[in-house]
């Protein structure tokens, strides 16, 4: 049995496993640690990282109402709070760590999004603003007629989400994150960017679903020293603007994440 400090949580999602990862470091000592995951859909790996770490208290926020439903019956009786609708308004908490994980590219009203979190960000904490570009990468594979139907609907998905959302329907709302966008509206809410690095290398990901448990943890760690690697040593900056990044491994790595703290 793997020990708690040695595990790793969200296997199959490289930026979730080291961002939890990053934070669950600073859980192992006695001190009460408050994460709030801003977007925690049905609750994901929180049962369990609740279990294994009795001293991390999570602040949840869901407002799709069957995802909070799910994330309650989860982490019922677990350290953890689970708000929804409008209740984010009221909450008055500082987070050591605020999470949020493929959630930006739904939300419509980006600026009020960041204000929320850097009004509940602790003067020292991080926020981790994880976002992915997998909804619009809808490549139609000749090969397999089986997914032609969900890639087209997809695609119109995508053209139909801007102009339902200013009727009021943004439930389902989805706009690709660009890296100018996201990097001016941080710089207006008052964050730093501290750090930033790409994830999900679209071959590993796609390999880990071919790798029995047992190896699972191991291949995890192995996929995140990888791009790791990556991050460090080739990553090439100011080419030509592709699917809203100027970045070369946004291309095969579509998720963003952007380490934040409050501009000093």
């Amino acid at each position: 049995m793997i020990e708690p400090s040695n595990k790793l949580y969200w296997l199959g999602n490289s930026a979730k496993t080291k961002i939890i990862k990053e934070v669950l470091e600073s859980v192992r000592t006695d001190e009460p640690v408050i994460v709030f995951d801003y977007g925690c859909g049905g609750g994901g790996d929180w049962s369990t990282i609740l279990t294994d770490y009795p001293n991390l208290k999570l602040i949840g926020y869901e407002p799709d109402k069957k995802s909070f439903a799910v994330a309650q019956q989860q982490l019922s009786g677990l350290n953890a709070e689970l708000y929804t609708s409008t209740q984010i308004k009221d909450l008055n908490f500082k987070a050591d760590y605020i999470v949020s994980f493929s959630v930006f590219e739904h939300v419509y009203d980006r600026s009020t999004y960041l204000e929320t979190a850097k009004k509940h960000l602790s003067e020292e904490g991080v926020f981790f603003l994880n976002y992915d570009d997998g909804h619009f990468r809808n490549y139609l594979d000749l090969n397999n007629p089986k997914l032609w139907f969900s890639q087209l609907k997809e695609w119109l998905h995508n053209l139909g989400a801007e102009p339902l959302a200013k009727l009021g329907m943004i439930s389902h709302y989805q706009r690709r994150v660009s890296y100018q966008e996201v990097e001016e509206l941080v710089k207006q809410v008052g964050f730093q960017v501290i750090k930033s690095e790409y994830s999900n290398l679209a071959s590993f990901k796609a390999l880990q679903k071919t790798i029995s448990p047992v190896h699972q943890q191991e291949f995890a760690t192995f996929w995140s020293d990888v791009e790791s690697t990556l991050n460090d040593k080739f990553i090439e900056e100011g080419g030509k603007v592709i699917l809203g990044d100027f970045t070369n491994l946004w291309q095969q790595m579509a998720s963003r994440t952007l380490y934040l703290k409050h501009r000093s």
